[in-house]
This record gives structure tokens, sequence and C-alpha cells, in this order.
């Protein structure tokens, strides 16, 4: 299926329960790798990751 943006997706991830907010500070340089790691282990595993404050002008999206 295509999506006319981004947030479309995102939106479209959310309302389906698929999608991780995280919105605290997470360094892109050394946390959201042990971050995406972790959750990766847990039964949420096949969710999308949205790191919303990474300290960049940009959030991260991650298995979307």
């Amino acid at each position: 299926m295509a999506y006319k943006s981004l947030q479309a997706f995102i939106e479209k991830l959310e309302a389906e329960g698929e999608l991780i907010r995280i919105k605290t500070f997470t360094d892109p340089v050394l946390e959201i790798a042990e971050v995406t790691d972790r959750i990766s282990k847990t039964p949420d595993r096949n969710k999308a990751l949205l790191f919303e404050n990474t300290g960049t002008d940009f959030p991260l999206l991650i298995n979307g």
C-alpha cells in the first residue's frame, strides 16, 4: 500500500497498535541501537519504534 507521506504511514502504524513512541531523549550514537536491540527481544519485537527526541531536528523511525 502506498502512503502520501511518512506521517500518514506513522498514523496508520499507530492506529493499528504497531508503533511504540519513545519520547524521552535517546542519544543516537550510544542508546538507539541498545534500545532497539532490547525491544527486539520482547513480545513487541515486530513493532515500529519512533524515537521522537534524538537531539536532532528529526525523529527516527526504525522497523517501519
